[in-house]
C-alpha cells in the first residue's frame, strides 16, 4: 500500500499520512504577463511584454488535488478534516508530486470538502503557486537516482571546480534552465570570473552573484585564479 501515488506537502505524504486516494489532478499553466501600448498611426499595438527584466513575466498558478477518504465515518471525518486543515489551511507548502519527484511547487493551500454518507468523504486541495516548478536537486548536490528524468532531466555537477589560471581565463560551462535562480559561488580564494562582458570579484566564501543573469542553455564563465570554486545554481520550468 506504500505505494499508492499521492502529493507531499512539505514532509507530509497525503496518503501515508492521511490515507486520502488521488483521484484527480489539475496542473494550472500560468499566464504570461503581457503589456500593450496603442501607438497613433501605427497597426497593431506595441508589444512591450518582454522589453523588461529578462523575458516573459509569468502570474501565480493553481494546483488542483482532489481526494477520496475511504471508510470514513462521519466521527472519523471531523477529525481527519481538522488534521488536514491544521497542518494545510492557509499555509505556504513546498508541493512535490509522486509523478514528478525531481521538481517541487511553492504555493499556499485551501482545503473544501464534501461529505453525504458515512463510509467516503472528497477533499479538494487547492493551492496557488509561484509559477515556475523548480529543481529538487542544486547543481552541488549529489546526482539522485531515484528523482531524475530521463525525458528531461540534465546532469549538472558542479562542486569542487579545481581552479588554476593565474593570468589566464578558465572555462566552466553551466547548463542553465528556463527558469534560473541567483547563481551562488563559492571559493577557497579571491578569484575573478568573467560572463558575457562583465568581470566579477570573487571572495574567500560564499558570493551571491546578484547581477550574474543565466540564460537557458550553455553558459560559459571564465574563471583567473587558483582554488577551488563550487557553483550553487538551482532552477526549474513551467
Amino acid at each position: 500500500m506504500s505505494g499508492v501515488v499521492g502529493i507531499t506537502f512539505d514532509e507530509t505524504h497525503s496518503f501515508r499520512d492521511w490515507g486520502l486516494r488521488l483521484k484527480k489532478i489539475v496542473i494550472g499553466i500560468p499566464k504570461a504577463k503581457t503589456e500593450y501600448v496603442s501607438i497613433p498611426g501605427m497597426n497593431g499595438d506595441l508589444d512591450l511584454s518582454e522589453a523588461q527584466n529578462g523575458g516573459v513575466k509569468y502570474e501565480m498558478r493553481t494546483l488542483k488535488f482532489t481526494f477520496g477518504a475511504r471508510n470514513c465515518s462521519y466521527e472519523r471525518w471531523s477529525g481527519l478534516l481538522s488534521q488536514i486543515a491544521s497542518d494545510l489551511q492557509g499555509i505556504s507548502k513546498r508541493i512535490i508530486l509522486d509523478t514528478d519527484k525531481g521538481y517541487y511547487y511553492t504555493g499556499r493551500c485551501e482545503i473544501e470538502t464534501e461529505k453525504n454518507n458515512d463510509v467516503t468523504a472528497e477533499i479538494v486541495i487547492s493551492c496557488k503557486c509561484e509559477p515556475y516548478k523548480i529543481s529538487v536537486d542544486s547543481s552541488d548536490e549529489p546526482w539522485k537516482w531515484d528523482t531524475f528524468s530521463f525525458i528531461n532531466g540534465v546532469i549538472r555537477n558542479t562542486s569542487d571546480i579545481t581552479i588554476s589560471s593565474d593570468s589566464g581565463w578558465q572555462k566552466v560551462s553551466l547548463d542553465g534552465w528556463v527558469h534560473n535562480e541567483t547563481l551562488r559561488i563559492v571559493s577557497n580564494a579571491e578569484m575573478k570570473v568573467r560572463y558575457r562582458n562583465s568581470t566579477y570579484s570573487i571572495s574567500v566564501g560564499e558570493n551571491i552573484m546578484y547581477d550574474l543573469i543565466l540564460y537557458k542553455g550553455s553558459n560559459d564563465l571564465y574563471f583567473q585564479g587558483i582554488g577551488k570554486v563550487t557553483l550553487i545554481h538551482r532552477g526549474g520550468m513551467l
